[in-house]
């Protein structure tokens, strides 16, 4: 499947709701589901951060954001959180936001290649991880513009 078949910002929007589900399921199931439970919900944040840039910039797919902010299509399908949101307006008030230290203490963490790693984090390290990322994202919902 191409990169570009759910490119847009409604998929997108429902992929991170879907994904932060995704994740909670796999953390109530207990050992050997964590780290796909903390790929999954970075994951989320990542489609979140998209979809709101699509929202804030009138763009309905990741090719006409790129288009409007006159890069390649690399610099709108990267998975680098924090590069990402320095393109937002809304960057400044997350900076200075009570969640930045969940977004740079934990969220911006994230690394889309914990879906090759087999190793298991602790129950502990996965649920902050998974906090985390749920006040980001409930602060990135109230804040998008």
């Amino acid at each position: 499947m191409a990169r570009f078949d759910f490119s847009g910002r409604t998929e997108i929007r429902k992929a991170a709701a879907k994904r932060v589900s995704d994740a909670r399921t796999l953390i109530r199931a207990g050992d050997g589901q964590r780290r796909g439970a903390m790929y999954l919900a970075g994951y989320a944040v990542e489609c979140r951060l998209k979809a709101i840039a699509m929202e804030i910039y009138n763009c309905w797919t990741l090719r006409q954001l790129a288009a409007h902010w006159e890069v390649d299509n690399e610099r709108v399908f990267t998975h680098a959180l924090e590069a990402f949101a320095q393109r937002l307006p809304l960057w400044n008030s997350l900076k200075a936001s009570g969640v930045w230290r969940d977004f740079a203490g934990e969220v911006n963490q994230w690394n889309p290649a914990w879906r090759y790693n087999p190793r298991e984090p602790s129950s502990e390290r996965a649920e902050a991880f998974l906090d985390a990322v749920e006040r980001v994202v409930q602060w990135l919902d109230s804040n998008r513009c």
